[in-house]
């Protein structure tokens, strides 16, 4: 029984991990995206 404890919980801590890379990725990307924006101005 605790094997599979164990087994779980190495597994949910892969996804948390993988969750954490993709949120990390997305904000730079949104950072980068942002930045670009701002050191591009718009001409109206």
């Amino acid at each position: 029984m605790l094997e599979l404890w164990n087994k779980w919980y190495e597994t949910l801590a892969s996804i948390e991990a993988l969750a954490t890379v993709v949120v990390i990725a997305v904000v730079a990307a949104g950072t980068i995206t942002l930045v670009e924006g701002w050191r591009r101005p718009t001409k109206h």
